[in-house]
């Protein structure tokens, strides 16, 4: 175990100790740095290491998303495609098709982020995408409540594992700053599913197949790729830039230099009791879990989108058209933040609350306007779409402020079981002694994932800031301290030191003084 600084006390005159481990806990890096020895990248080589990692990792991680979207809609694609009547599913039901969905998700989360520690991040990855294809062609059979509700379960328990996979493998090969921008990004290409799912949608309306009916072509399509997807997952994702085969030996150690601004290790497959602690009384782990789960109480729109839309007076083929135009918006939205997080530093908090002033005009659309108004309600409905750009933002900024392997994959599944807990949740908010207008549901979501939210966002950043200033303070007075000792035992029982960068000790932001926290 790395030994505890006392640097976190508020005190000014702090003594900070050098963290000692033995070499099995030390990060994977370490490793590859007893292998090859290298200088950090110039910016030439920085620059082209980069670009092989934005051509592998995001590439793949766009298309993971934009995929695992189109496979979460499906039920509200589903839903003006004939799998109510199918399925002979009242309303309530449906809800709870929405529901258990996060009910699998939130039991498997923890399960799931521990496997990713234990095991290669990619190839446990590609199993769960595999499974989850599988899955999706499982609900072709199912012609009752009970049999959907089961299927449903367990694509939540496969799908646990999809986002937290894709956040660890962003947080090996990207800086903090380049992760900020990347993630929107990848976020956009998810949120533009919308615009797939409606066109695939409308396509599958005019295959006439007796009784296969059009939502089971939509599970058939939407399964064969995801099961394609896993298949050159497996093969061709690396677990970590030491297994990236895109790059060169050298280049896999210089590609951890790149990152040295992060203050944090790779990877580590050992669990850490200690971090796993530290992460529950994290104050800040409770922020994020708690933003999380705010901001998803809006997502039940997700599985009633179809249905509001077709409410407002629209027909099955115009639902299935208007439903692309929040694709699109989303998509715009998403780049547009990407684009102003690149162009500036430390503003994911500044994004995020302005990100929550169109979801709240839309909800006071949705109270306010007339029923017959209904392009001014698809257009409330539409300027919703900005509501990706915080999740997308929060979510990696609360992987970047924790550092240590064990407790950074506990902070992303708690972030996760927020989400989880939300998405549960919401899709409770759309009784049907609500409809049409769903008044109640609209406050309930104003208040709760608009505004609460907001707040949380602007707290955090106040927090943060002031930890960064109290770590300023003790660098001044030169107690920080960047290196670390890894301790070797030979087979006849003695013990050799050895001091290393900090970076390759697998520290905690905590125990790493040198950590400063992105805003």
């Amino acid at each position: 175990m790395a030994s505890k600084t006392t640097g976190e006390t508020s005190s000014t005159d702090v003594l900070v100790d050098t963290p000692k481990l033995p070499d099995r806990f030390a990060d994977e890096s370490y490793k590859l740095f007893s292998q090859v020895k290298v200088e950090p990248p110039t910016e030439e080589e920085a620059k082209r290491i980069r670009k092989k990692c934005v051509r592998w990792i995001l590439s793949f991680l766009c298309i993971g998303y934009h995929l695992m979207y189109i496979d979460k809609q499906a039920l509200a694609s589903s839903s003006i495609l004939g799998i109510l009547e199918d399925g002979h599913l009242n309303a309530t039901q449906y809800n709870w098709l929405a529901s258990v969905f996060y009910l699998g998700y939130l039991l498997a989360e923890w399960p799931q982020n521990w496997a990713l520690q234990r095991f290669p991040v990619a190839k446990w990855l590609a199993g769960n995408l595999i499974v989850w294809g599988c899955i999706l062609l499982l609900h072709i059979p199912c012609n009752n409540f009970a049999s959907f509700f089961v299927v449903r379960f367990f694509l939540g328990l496969a799908e646990a594992c999809i986002v937290p996979a894709f956040l660890l493998i962003l947080s090996m090969f990207f800086t903090y700053d380049e992760q900020a921008v990347l993630m929107p990004i990848m976020w956009a290409a998810g949120n533009s599913s919308p615009i797939t799912s409606g066109l695939l949608s409308y396509g599958v309306l005019w295959i006439d197949t007796g009784s296969f009916a059009p939502w089971r072509w939509f599970m058939v399509i939407t399964g064969i790729l995801t099961i394609i997807y896993g298949v050159f997952v497996w093969f061709l994702f690396p677990d970590n830039p030491m297994s990236a085969h895109f790059l060169t030996l050298e280049e896999r150690a210089q590609a951890i230099l790149r990152i040295a601004s992060n203050h944090s290790g790779i990877e580590q497959k050992h669990f850490k009791r200690h971090q796993l602690i530290e992460a529950l009384k994290d104050p800040k782990t409770w922020l994020f879990f708690l933003h999380s789960w705010s901001q998803e109480m809006a997502n039940g729109l997700t599985s009633q989108y179809s249905l509001i839309i077709q409410s407002f007076g629209f027909t099955t083929l115009q639902t299935t058209l208007l439903g692309c135009v929040t694709g699109l918006t989303s998509l715009i939205s998403l780049i547009t933040a990407a684009i102003v997080l690149a162009k500036t530093r430390n503003s994911r908090a500044w994004v995020s609350v302005a990100a929550y002033i169109p979801p709240i005009i839309s909800c006071i659309l949705l109270i306010t306007l007339p029923w017959s108004n209904r392009w001014g309600l698809i257009s409330a409905i539409w300027i919703r779409s900005t509501g990706g750009i915080p999740y997308s933002v929060v979510m990696i900024w609360a992987a970047n402020c924790s550092a240590g392997h064990t407790k950074k994959t506990a902070v992303i599944a708690l972030y996760h079981v927020g989400y989880g807990l939300g998405n549960i949740l919401s899709p409770q908010l759309f009784q049907a002694q609500y409809k049409p207008r769903y008044i109640v549901t609209w406050w309930v979501i104003l208040w709760v994932a608009c505004v609460l939210p907001t707040f949380i966002v602007l707290y955090l950043r106040w927090y943060l800031v002031k930890e960064n200033e109290r770590r300023d303070l003790l660098l001044q007075q030169g107690v920080v301290r960047e290196i670390g000792v890894i301790e070797h035992i030979d087979e006849n029982g003695e013990r050799r030191e050895e001091v290393v960068d900090a970076r390759q000790l697998d520290l905690t932001d905590r125990e790493n003084l040198a950590f400063r926290y992105v805003l």
